[in-house]
């Protein structure tokens, strides 16, 4: 408080006692430059600028600008005012465009929305100004590097903590920042790391090449979490905090081959926006209650999304233009849509993911699509082609090997649908298999359609195929339904893509149980588990959920369809105890001491092996 307060008297020092109240200036040539528009003095020459000092600005209701300046070449400077009021969400407090030159200093911005606005202007300086504002405090817009070429000096504060803005840096180590503002623009080989922001305009990377944001900790930006602007090779890693921005955690526009890894985002408009941005990757971060976890658009190409948890987000993915994007082995949990295909879409691939307790787990209007190996449990509509209204034709898309479990609808595909294939998914537990309005649809591919847990045709050849069709909504049928499920590959959904060990349990007396057991040693894997898996799938599954470090974690049983016994380990291989975990119980189970190793495995197998506690994890055999 006490720097606070500093500050503002050293701000308040600089604005004259005869400041004079007047409205809002606007200056919109050189023509402009006179004494009705607060000129006090000068000639507009870089040894004597045109002076506007000392005002005290009252913005009116509405008005969008205190200090309005736009298509000046001539040398001015605005010193010692006092702005206040700028309210306008679409203005600022000062607003310079097109501006060659200019000084702005030692003035006072109070109840403003908006701070300082520069856009496509050069060589302006600012220093030693107070912004306090309850929006954006400084913002530098332009479409080329030239435009982010300024002076400003960390002796300005967006309100009260420092403003921190570098051009032209290369080969920049930059550690602990701490302040209401960081801009990096056309800069080269630069690492930021454990910058903070709080409350303030977040990170802006402009037209630079090789920057690294490693651990920031980004909290209510006015504006973007970090803005990656035309600045390729971008990389945003182990973040842990980018929370509560007003629009987007990350945004990369075109900055293609970008990374956004090991972050944790939550709670902003927007978790990722990727704005034609070409080979950008999203991979192993955690998204959490943001309205929408990530947005694709401006045709990005080849967006690979790899290995995120996605939870409570009201939409995970929103896919609405691009090329080749690929959703895989992600989890997804308690959300309206987990990945939405938009109809700008082409080619896009959803593999090995898990989706439980959503209203829809795929919605798709793209075409030439994969859908495979996902796991979709407990959805209003687990695949959904929607209708489309004439706007787009989904084609060619492929819907193969997914298990829908314990759901509403399986399947819908809409009337401007044609020619997509749906086989050798497995229907589990769910009230309607299908609803096909569309046309030419296929339902089996080389005379193989889908696996239904309730149906009941025969099958009097043994072919494997049963002699009844299922027939749909619309009147669509699968004409060559599956007797067996014995068919399918391993395990559906992001259990299917953990690393796979044999390892083994041991007692004290040396009897011993010999496990193939799946590797959870990353976030997304561990919140997964268990979940969504129907049981019968699930009694041959052993997972080992390997921590970072000691770890007081506790495991819950929501959407996990069988009783499971846990076993736990300390980090020198030390047993802590087990706990019996029951079916869907609301229920948390822990162990009393700090653990690194817990192995999960369906209730009683240990027992019927005839071991007894305690139990030793050979994990090499």
């Amino acid at each position: 408080m006490r720097k606070f307060f500093v500050l503002l008297l050293f701000v308040l020092a600089f604005v004259p006692a005869w400041a004079a109240e007047r409205g809002p200036i606007s200056i919109r040539s050189d023509a402009d430059f006179t004494e009705a528009n607060g000129v006090v003095g000068g000639q507009g020459t870089p040894e004597d600028p045109y002076l506007i000092v000392g005002w005290t600005i009252q913005v009116g209701t509405g008005a969008p600008y205190g200090i309005y300046m736009e298509k000046t070449t001539a040398s001015f400077v605005v010193r010692g005012c006092v702005i206040v009021g700028a309210m306008n969400p679409n203005g600022a407090a000062i607003y310079l465009a097109d501006v060659q030159g200019g000084v702005v200093e030692d003035c006072l911005l109070r109840d403003c929305l908006n701070g300082v606005v520069i856009q496509t202007s050069q060589d302006v300086t600012v220093r030693d100004m107070f912004l306090g504002v309850r929006g954006v405090g400084l913002r530098v817009l332009g479409a080329q590097p030239e435009h982010f070429r300024h002076d400003i000096a960390p002796t300005s504060t967006v309100n009260g903590n420092p403003i921190y803005y570098y051009y032209g840096a290369k080969d920049l180590d930059l550690s602990d920042l701490s302040g209401g503002h960081i801009t990096l623009a056309n800069c080269e080989n630069v690492t930021v790391r454990k910058a903070k922001v709080d409350q303030g305009d977040g990170i802006t990377v402009a037209f630079s090449r090789k920057i690294r944001i490693e651990g920031a900790d980004l909290s209510r930006a006015r504006s973007h979490g970090i803005l990656v602007l035309s600045s390729p090779g971008t990389v945003v890693t182990r973040c842990d905090r980018i929370a509560n921005s007003a629009q987007a955690g990350v945004a990369l526009v075109l900055s293609d081959d970008s990374r956004v890894e090991y972050c944790g985002i939550y709670a902003n408009q927007v978790g990722v926006y990727l704005n034609a941005s070409d080979r950008v990757r999203v991979f192993n971060s955690y998204f959490a209650a943001n309205p929408l976890g990530i947005r694709v658009t401006g045709a990005c190409e080849d967006v690979l999304i790899q290995d995120g948890l996605f939870y409570q987000n009201r939409q995970d993915i929103e896919v609405e233009s691009a090329v080749r994007p690929v959703v895989e082995r992600c989890a997804f949990a308690e959300s309206d849509i987990a990945v939405f295909m938009g109809k700008g879409v082409t080619y896009p691939h959803v593999l090995y993911c898990t989706m439980v307790q959503t209203g829809y787990g795929i919605s798709n209007f793209g075409s030439y699509g994969l859908f495979q190996r996902n796991l979709i449990t407990r959805a209003n509509i687990a695949i959904i082609f929607e209708e489309a209204y004439k706007e787009a034709t989904p084609t060619g898309n492929v819907v193969h090997a997914n298990v829908i479990y314990n759901s509403t609808d399986a399947f819908y595909l809409g009337t401007d649908t044609v020619g997509n294939t749906v086989y050798e998914n497995l229907v589990w537990k769910v009230m309607r298999p299908a609803r096909d309005l569309g046309k030419d649809n296929r339902w089996s591919l080389y005379g193989r359609g889908n696996w239904y847990s309730d149906y009941k045709g025969q099958d009097e050849n043994n072919d494997g195929i049963g002699d009844t069709p299922v027939v749909f909504g619309g009147g669509a049928q699968d004409t060559a339904p599956l007797m067996s499920r014995a068919f399918y590959p391993g395990f559906p959904g992001v259990v299917g893509s953990m690393e796979e060990r044999t390892m083994a349990v041991e007692d004290d007396t040396g009897q011993r149980l010999t496990l193939q057991v799946r590797i959870a040693d990353q976030a997304h894997e561990r919140f997964t588990g268990f979940q969504a898996l129907p049981p019968e799938l699930a009694q041959d599954l052993a997972i080992l959920f390997v921590f970072e470090q000691p770890t007081p974690s506790q495991f819950h049983m929501r959407n996990v369809f069988l009783p499971l016994d846990i076993v736990f380990w300390s980090d020198k291989g030390e047993y802590l105890g087990r706990n019996r975990m029951e079916a869907d119980s609301k229920d948390l189970y822990g162990a009393a001491s700090l653990f690194l190793l817990a192995l999960e495995v369906p209730a009683g197998k240990i027992e019927a092996a005839g071991l007894k506690p305690p139990f030793k994890l050979i994990q090499k055999l």
